[in-house]
């Protein structure tokens, strides 16, 4: 029989002796939903990437846009292709994130998953 673990669990008294450590670091991933992903319309994702062309978002709202995983994995593509787009925004950038909008705003006419 072959070993596949790589024997890094924790385990017995280690494992209990973390959990005063574990849980309020748990509590607070889920209060600040981080490592969560959020569910978002066409709409919002083109209304992200408008607002962020045209300079009329929110101070931090093109960060939350990029920092936070779209459930729908079509939406989520489009977050990931304007995360790769360099900053300060370029023409090449500007095109890109253009092309994007134009893809958002083409979902927004179907029905997602």
């Amino acid at each position: 029989m072959v070993k596949r673990s790589s024997g890094g669990h924790i385990t017995g008294w280690k494992a209990f002796a973390l959990l005063p450590l574990a849980i309020p670091l748990i509590l607070l991933l889920k209060l600040f939903n981080i490592g969560q992903s959020t569910e978002r319309s066409a709409e919002e994702v083109a209304g992200y990437i408008r607002d962020f062309l045209e300079g009329s978002g929110g101070d931090w709202d093109w960060d939350d846009f990029t920092s936070v995983t779209i459930k729908s994995p079509a939406l989520d593509s489009i977050r990931d292709e304007a995360c790769m787009i360099d900053l300060p925004l370029n023409a090449a950038g500007a095109d890109k994130l253009k092309e994007l909008l134009a893809k958002a705003e083409a979902l927004a006419g179907t029905s997602l998953p």
